[in-house]
């Protein structure tokens, strides 16, 4: 089966996939902004929400790779057994005397053997033994049958975490911390529409560097895309630029509305979208040259190589105050973005899987919409005409690149050969063949 088969209710599993991405980051710019410009409380520690971050998507993708291993290993069992169970038995005698005789002794061997293993004390008296007795021994062979499977998985599992190439994954680790952390600075310098168009530019640089280190061809149309793309961010910033800031902004409580906090929140996003777009097609050429290693065990190696960074700058950044911790005033809001945070994380992995870092920039900018509706109802963010124009400049340019169907654009390497994806028994992404590229 295809990518292009796969359904969910009706839908092909990458549109599903994709809208569910879209429908993460338009709540996560929402979380972001409110999370950190609650007014009279004590902002949490952001360097300590992208380590619980990465903590909490490692624990995830272990658990999930060792749900699918434990799975796979059920069902290869079972069809040992279905197999051993007609080893023995006698075929229809269709070629002689010899052929008869043989499947017959055979078949004799094969009863008085199982009568053995399983009747040594047939001249002794039967021993009665109640149901809840015979429920609980079951069980309990059932019970240690599991754990031997558990633990004999978690080890494959370690193994493979620790393969020789996991180095891959330093790089896009800390790119991907580094982007976190820029995302919290952002936030609280922007209100969600603007934090929401200008976070889009994260598509141009993703393209620029698919170019680059995949060696993809984009189609004329595709690249006139992008460059409307960047005209519309441009507009929403021009339009911020000549707004005045000498007065509160009506509706917005508690937030700084002076050109250095503004520039401070631009250049945050504008990193955080250039360290973006390099991990993601990163992590994406090190997912499709191995052709040995399931996408949860990458995800668990990235977030264990994203630990130590993060760990590091949890440690020089939180102020401690008396007997506060890392973790102090974290509030709903705060867990409340963590965990869409976790959700986000692994919905990438899959898109990547299903689709690629470009069509996942532009699904994701779909999502201006919903933020900039939910700026202005729930926020009270005025909307000047000038971003409203360039939102609009950037969702006919998301319209345009998804019409695209030039065959010339294809995203994929000119010299890569698809392969199908196959969905395991679990529900989840069994290990699948990736695509032949550059080594790195």
């Amino acid at each position: 089966m295809t990518t292009a088969d796969q359904t969910f209710i009706g839908l092909p599993f990458k549109y599903v996939s994709l809208i569910s991405l879209t429908l993460q980051n338009s709540l996560l710019a929402i979380l972001l902004h409110h999370s950190r410009t609650i007014p009279n409380t004590k902002l949490y520690s952001a360097s300590a929400a992208v380590l619980l971050n990465e903590i909490l998507k490692c624990s995830i993708s272990f658990l999930v790779a060792l749900y699918n291993a434990c799975n796979q290993s059920s069902s290869s069992s079972t069809s040992i057994n279905h197999t051993r169970r007609g080893k023995y038995h006698p075929v229809a005698d269709t070629t002689g005397d010899e052929t008869s005789s043989l499947n017959s002794t055979l078949y004799s061997r094969s009863s008085q053997s199982h009568h053995e293993i399983h009747s040594p004390f047939s001249s002794s008296p039967k021993i009665s033994v109640s149901p809840f007795e015979q429920d609980f021994q079951n069980w309990k062979l059932n019970s240690r049958s599991y754990s031997r499977m558990i633990i004999d998985h978690s080890k494959q599992i370690l193994i493979e975490i620790i393969s020789t190439d996991c180095w891959k994954l330093s790089i896009p680790a800390v790119l991907y911390v580094i982007q976190n952390n820029l995302q919290f600075v952002a936030a609280a310098n922007l209100d969600v529409a603007t934090f929401s168009v200008t976070y889009q530019l994260k598509i141009l640089t993703t393209a620029l560097c698919s170019v680059v280190m995949l060696g993809r061809q984009l189609s004329v149309k595709k690249w006139t895309a992008l460059f409307f793309l960047a005209v519309g961010v441009a507009l929403v910033q021009l339009q911020n630029i000549t707004t005045t800031t000498t007065e509160p902004i009506k509706g917005i409580k508690n937030i700084k509305t002076d050109n250095s906090d503004r520039f401070l929140g631009f250049m945050a996003v504008t990193s955080a979208c250039f360290t973006s777009g390099l991990a993601g097609v990163y992590f994406e050429l090190v997912l499709k040259s191995s052709n040995k290693v399931d996408l949860w065990i990458r995800n668990i190696q990235l977030s264990l190589f994203s630990l130590i960074p993060a760990l590091f700058t949890t440690l020089f950044t939180t102020n401690y105050d008396g007997n506060d911790h890392i973790f102090s005033n974290f509030g709903v809001w705060a867990w409340a973005t963590v965990l869409t945070q976790v959700v986000g994380g692994l919905v990438t992995a899959l898109v990547i899987k299903f689709a690629d870092n470009i069509l996942k920039g532009f699904a994701t900018s779909l999502s201006i919409i919903l933020s900039t509706l939910a700026g202005v109802f729930i926020f009270g963010t005025p909307l000047p005409l000038g971003s409203a124009a360039g939102s609009l400049v950037v969702l006919a340019a998301t319209f345009a690149y998804n019409s695209s169907d030039d065959p010339h654009s294809n995203l994929r390497p000119s010299n890569s050969i698809s392969f199908p994806l196959v969905k395991g028994p679990t529900g989840f992404i069994s290990p699948l063949p990736r695509e032949k590229q550059r080594t790195l």
